[in-house]
Parts: C-alpha cells; sequence; structure tokens
C-alpha cells in the first residue's frame, strides 16, 4: 500500500512574507532584525514554547522553568444567562462567561468539586437521526442561543499532513478553528474530538459553533489553553509531548431543547466535495426557501393540505409543477422539498430542515434506554505535578461500572509519519524515493510522527492505531501501575462492532468507517470529583525513561553544530516576555516598527499578524511599491482575517497610535492598510517554533492492556516502530 506522506522541505518552509528596507548603512543590522513577519531561514535553529505536559508526571520531574469548513453565527460574546449556569462557576478565570463548566477547587491541586446533578445525565451518545451517519451526540438539558457547551476540548494540530484516500481525512478541521492555528504550519489541519468529530453535521439544522471562527478572541493569544507558562529554559523533556490547545469551545447558535442532536456545520464545501458519495445536500438557505414554497403550496389548498384523505389528482398534479420547478431552479432546492405532498402537512408545520430528520428530538425517555452517558468525566486542573489538565468524575462510580464509552477512529501507524524531503539517500537512514509533481525525483527521510500519536492507543507490535474522540477523554492523564484507577476494555454497548475484531488487517486497514468502540471501566470506586487515571502500559514508560535520559548529551554540552535533538531545538526564553505578554495592550501599548526593530529587535521566535479584511478592489499604492494594494483598515476581529504583516511606520492622532502595515496570504497578495489601531495587531510564535514542531519531542502511543489487540493484528516488532526512540 503506497504511504501517503506530508512532506516538509528542509529549504522552503520557513519564508512567510517579508519586505526588508534595508538602508545602506544598516545592511548588517536589518539582515539580522528585518524579520518581523517571517520564520528564520536557518534550519538548524528552531524555536518552540514550554507545554506543560502530563507526562513529566510518570517520570515524577519537576520543572525548574515555571474536518475542513465550518461556518459559524455571530452569536452573543458574553452571554450571561445565571438560571441557566451551576451554581459553583467561577467566573473570575474563565473568559467566555458565559459556560457552563465544573468549579474548580476544594482540595490541593483543583479538581472539579460540584456538577448540576450527580444522577440524571446531560449528554448522550446514540443513533444519530440523519440516515446512514452512524452515532451522535444529544443533549438532555436545554441551551440558550449564545450560551457555551460545557465541556471544552483538545485541538491537536496535523502539519504538512496529506492522507486523502484514509479515514482520518475525513475529521480534520481547517487550522484556523485553532487560535492562529494557520499561522502554526504552512499547511496544517487540527483534529478536535467531542463535538468536533462526535457530532454530525446538517446544515439546516446546526445549533453548535465554534467561537473563533467569528472572532478572534485575544484573550487566547496565541493558544487555547486557559493559562500557560513558557518555559525559560530546555530542562524540561515533556515539551512538545502535548497540544497547547487545551481549551477549544463551542457555543450555541441557536435556542437548543432537551433530547435535541448537536449539529455543527462542516461547511458548505466539504459537502459539496462529497456529493458522489453523498448526494445532493441542501444548504441552510436552500432551507429556508424550501419553506416559503411549502407555506405558500398550504395556504394555495386550504384544508385540503392538512387532511389525512389521500390527495386529489389537482394537488398532486400542482405539486409535481412545484418540484420540477424547484429542480430547474436549483436541485438543491429540490432536495430539500419532501417527495409526496401527503408530508407537505408536517414539513410545513415543523419546517422542511426538522422534517428531513424528524428524530433529531428524542424523548429522554428514549436517550436513557438508547444512549450512552457522557458526562460522567469532565476537564479540570489536574491534581498531578505539571500535568495541566485532567479528566474527573462528574458523580460516584462505582468499582467495574463504565465510566465513559467512546468510538474510535482506526488509523495506521504510517499515517501519522513526519518526513522531510532531502537532497540525497543518506546511508543509514530511512528513506523513501519517489518523484514530485514535476516529475523530479526526490527522497524523503523519515524524521517522526504527527503529535496525534500520543493520543492514540495500541500495541508496539501492530500497525493499527485507536484514537478515542468521545467528550473529555484525550484529558486521560497517566497515573502508573499503582495510582491508575480505570482501564480500556472493548465496549459492550451495542453500537459496538466486535464481529470487526475478528477482521483481517487488511480488512480493518481498507474500511472507511467508524464501528469500534471502548469502554473506560472503574477499576475501583471513584468519588464524585476525583481525577480518572489510566496507567499507559509498560511499553509507554519504558519509552519515556530513554526519552528522559536522551534529552541531554552526557556532557552537557551541543555535540556538532547539526544536532537535532530536543535538547537543542528548543528556545532558550530566559528573560523574554511571553507571546501572552506582548499581546497585553497595557503592558505593550506599541508595537516597534521595522525600522525601530533594526535596533531593538522582537525575540527571533516571534511575529506580528494583523486582522484586516483585504479589499474586493484593489489599488495600487502611490507612495510606495511595497504593497500591491493600498487601503484603510475596517473593523474586523475575524478570525480568518488575521495575516502576518510588517509594521511599516506609526503615527499619533488624537492621542491614539495608527499603525501601517504591509500584510497578506502571500508576497504576491500583500497590502498596505493604512491606519490600524493597535488591536488589530496581534503577535504570534512564528510557523514551526512551538515545542509540538521540534525534532526527538517525545512520541508514543497509549499501550492497551494485554490481550486487547488481536494476535492476527500484530504484524510488527519494536524496531519497526519509531515511538519515542526516533
Amino acid at each position: 500500500m503506497a504511504v501517503i506522506k506530508p512532506r516538509i522541505r528542509r529549504h522552503h518552509i520557513h519564508v512567510l512574507i517579508v519586505i526588508c528596507l534595508l538602508r545602506r548603512r544598516r545592511n548588517e543590522a536589518a539582515a539580522r532584525h528585518c524579520a518581523v513577519a517571517a520564520a528564520p531561514r536557518d534550519d538548524r535553529i528552531f524555536f518552540t514554547r514550554h507545554d506543560r505536559g502530563a507526562y513529566l508526571a510518570a517520570a515524577g520531574r519537576g520543572d525548574d522553568g515555571a474536518r475542513t469548513g465550518g461556518r459559524s453565527d455571530e452569536g452573543d460574546d458574553d452571554p450571561d444567562d445565571a438560571s441557566r449556569r451551576r451554581p459553583d462557576v467561577d467566573d473570575a478565570d474563565d473568559p467566555t462567561g458565559g459556560c457552563r463548566r465544573v468549579a474548580e477547587g476544594g482540595r490541593p491541586g483543583g479538581g472539579p468539586s460540584s456538577y448540576d446533578d450527580p444522577v440524571t445525565c446531560t449528554t448522550y451518545l446514540a443513533p444519530s437521526s440523519i440516515p446512514n451517519s452512524g452515532l451522535g451526540m444529544y443533549t438532555a438539558v436545554p441551551y440558550k442561543r449564545g450560551e457555551g457547551f460545557p465541556y471544552p476540548e483538545i485541538g491537536i494540530m496535523l502539519n504538512d499532513f496529506s492522507s486523502k484516500d484514509k479515514l482520518i481525512a475525513e475529521y480534520p478541521w481547517r487550522s484556523s478553528l485553532l487560535s492562529l492555528g494557520k499561522h502554526e504550519a504552512f499547511y496544517g489541519e487540527c483534529i478536535v474530538p467531542g463535538l468536533g468529530m462526535l457530532a454530525n453535521s446538517h446544515l439546516g439544522l446546526w445549533n453548535v459553533n465554534h467561537l473563533d471562527e467569528y472572532e478572534f478572541q485575544r484573550w487566547r493569544d496565541g493558544t487555547d489553553a486557559r493559562s500557560f507558562t513558557d518555559a525559560t529554559t530546555t530542562k524540561d523533556p515533556g515539551r512538545g509531548a502535548q497540544s497547547h490547545h487545551t481549551n477549544v469551545r463551542f457555543f450555541i447558535k441557536d435556542d437548543v431543547r432537551a433530547g435535541e442532536e448537536l449539529f455543527v456545520s462542516y461547511g458548505e464545501e466539504w459537502f459539496e466535495a462529497r456529493e458522489d458519495k453523498l448526494g445532493i445536500v441542501p444548504h441552510d438557505d436552500h432551507y429556508v426557501e424550501a419553506d416559503e414554497l411549502l407555506r405558500e403550496f398550504s395556504l394555495g389548498h386550504g384544508r385540503a393540505a392538512a387532511d389525512d384523505d389521500p390527495p386529489d389528482d389537482g394537488r398532486v398534479a400542482e405539486y409535481e409543477i412545484l418540484l420540477s420547478d424547484a429542480l430547474e431552479k436549483d436541485r438543491r432546492l429540490r432536495a430539500a422539498l419532501p417527495d409526496d405532498v401527503r408530508d407537505v402537512p408536517a414539513a410545513a408545520e415543523m419546517g422542511a430542515a426538522r422534517f428531513s430528520a424528524r428524530d433529531s428530538i428524542r424523548s429522554l425517555d428514549w436517550l436513557a434506554e438508547n444512549g450512552a452517558c457522557l458526562d460522567n468525566i469532565v476537564v479540570g486542573t489536574s491534581t498531578l505535578p505539571q500535568a495541566g489538565r485532567g479528566a474527573f468524575a462528574t458523580r460516584s462510580i462505582g468499582k467495574g461500572m463504565r465510566i465513559t464509552t467512546t468510538p474510535v477512529l482506526t488509523l495506521e501507524r504510517e499515517d501519522l509519519y513526519l518526513w522531510e524531503i532531502v537532497d540525497e539517500r543518506t546511508e543509514g537512514e530511512e528513506v523513501e524515493g519517489g518523484t514530485d509533481d514535476a516529475g523530479e525525483e526526490i527522497f524523503e527521510d523519515l524524521v517522526g510522527h504527527q503529535l496525534l500519536l500520543n493520543y492514540c492507543y495500541g500495541h508496539v507490535n501492530s500497525s493499527l492505531l485507536f484514537y478515542p474522540y468521545a467528550p473529555s477523554v484525550n484529558f486521560i492523564n497517566h497515573g502508573g501501575v499503582r495510582e491508575s484507577n480505570a482501564e480500556i476494555r472493548w465496549s459492550t454497548y451495542p453500537y459496538h462492532k466486535s464481529d470487526w475484531l475478528d477482521s483481517t488487517l487488511e480488512e480493518m486497514k481498507d474500511r472507511k468507517r467508524t464501528g469500534l468502540m471502548f469502554d473506560i471501566i472503574a477499576t475501583r470506586d471513584l468519588r464524585r470529583g476525583e481525577e480518572i487515571l489510566l496507567y499507559y502500559g509498560k511499553d509507554w514508560e519504558e519509552s519515556w525513561i530513554r526519552h528522559v535520559k536522551g534529552w541531554m548529551d552526557p556532557e552537557g554540552g551541543l555535540v556538532d553544530d547539526t544536532d537535532d535533538r530536543p535538547r537543542f531545538n528548543m528556545t532558550d526564553r530566559l528573560g523574554l516576555p511571553t507571546i501572552t505578554d506582548f499581546n497585553m495592550v497595557e503592558k505593550y501599548p506599541i508595537v516597534r516598527t521595522m525600522e525601530e526593530q533594526m535596533e531593538d529587535p522582537y525575540p527571533p521566535h516571534v511575529m506580528t499578524v494583523c486582522c484586516f479584511d483585504p479589499p474586493e478592489d484593489c489599488v495600487a499604492s502611490t507612495k510606495t511599491s511595497h504593497g500591491r494594494c493600498r487601503s484603510r483598515w475596517k473593523k474586523t476581529y475575524k478570525a480568518l482575517l488575521v495575516f502576518p504583516c510588517t509594521i511599516m511606520s506609526r503615527q499619533s492622532i488624537g492621542g491614539m497610535d495608527w499603525y501601517s502595515a504591509l500584510g497578506g496570504e502571500s508576497e504576491d497578495k500583500t497590502h498596505l492598510v493604512e491606519y490600524m489601531p493597535r488591536t488589530a495587531v496581534i503577535f504570534t510564535d512564528r510557523p514551526y517554533t512551538k515545542d509540538q514542531y521540534a525534532r526527538g519531542v517525545f512520541r508514543h502511543e497509549v499501550g492497551l492492556p494485554d490481550g486487547m489487540v488481536p494476535p492476527h493484528w500484530m504484524d510488527l516488532n519494536d524496531s519497526r516502530t519509531l515511538n519515542g526512540d526516533s
């Protein structure tokens, strides 16, 4: 089977856009400091930031340093409906304001200590109301428009990822779903479990949004984590082993009733690209127009339209004409209308969109009988030293009881390989040959794994991996043999396809849908508010110990100039302001211009991006040739309208500073934007400078218990897996 290889071009990945005005007297200084909006060209230097990973706890070490698409409705940025919120919510550290969430505190380490109802389930996994769509997510409690969904999720970046013919290709979102995610890599997508993977999409009924698709939230400052500390040293061997996007939020778009299925929007383009598989899928505006047509048709036929008697020939003929006209106008409009005239009364009453998924609102009794409860765990501050966030029990759970159930995405280990194009084949390295789009011979060096590997489950001797994606399960930390209180088993849920365990390895690799599920079972009685801990396995622990030992050279020094071990990949940020610091306007009210940075540069891992809406009509600048278009700034803070930029000038007018900046998506699409306020300028890390992208960072799947992986799936030996030894 051909390997679809993510490509990282060694000599071409480092340039974004930059325009350096080199003055003759300052050539040397300018060449050194002009990269305000460009990544470093020296491919031996990798600047990164600190991730406070759960992996440190496993070794008992401390830290001395401190689906492409998706639309969004504007919604309410700061919803505050006190009647819908949990009683112990603490707003002081919650910038979202309106999210119903478990409060933290009550004991050292800060575990969740309160919950709305320790008995009644609020969120279910159950068969979706959309035919042939597998399982979906339902709520057993109502939500108001603008209210926050109470379960934050993790976002995992996939950098330079290409696996179009695999099942995993159906699930990524565009990188802009994560705060400033589109600036982390030149080509990136992201995996978001929970609502981001479990919720199905109905363009006429979508009721949940991701906030950042509408507006950039400054308090996130380049990460979705509610709080984080950048490393000041490189002593932490857990850096780069965990995603820093740990607070991905979803908000309610429209009022949601108890029992209703939760829908996100994959985007119109997502459905259009899969029309050969899914058929014609109406957009939201098609359902709106269909409602108007059904209303007019019903009014035109009076009470006859609501009778249970067979329709007369006249009504049938007129409705056939209506369907024919709709098809001629737009086939998606036709798809939004019911096929049978006898369904018109019901469709007109409930709406065409709701009629197309009539079971999208279930009774609570039906959910309790047919669904699996998903709210037994919730995210909070871990009790483990430096573990960051963890998963906690929201109610008491007895030994042997199911804590939660999660579907798993089956993927191959090679799907997560990271390749780098090299100039020539190097003896001793694992290199694959091939040709590029131009037919030129290329060689690619296997350099590691995607970060997603750390969140997958599997066995070192099997090429199959399993990624669980129910809410909050990716926050379950490693507790070791003694401290763990939960274990993984194949699910007993009726929708787990247990017969798949008898499938051959090739059959599993060829499947284009999910079907396997995990149960997470309590191995002892759990108290409400107790942190859930798994044993990641002996192989994981041994790999981690080897990683820690190899973090630094025994002599403590650099071996050679090309050493790419993580100890020498990372930035020592001692005494440097963090990205969060720079984005505090009150603390740093002035952004230095390019000329000022020649004398007083920002740290080399820092770049600026600007919020602006490129004008449709491009007007060439008459004052300077640096920008292809020249325009005045118009107020916008949309996440999709944030571009790398270089600050050209600053002037004070009326007691405020106004900036002119060059920015855009690429060098041939640059804009000179004038009169830009300070709030439109954002600091972020340059592409590939976060810890996740450094060489040699820890990578290893979580081990499944002995006996879970069928023997006929064991096709590898230890020497053929990179894992933490790469």
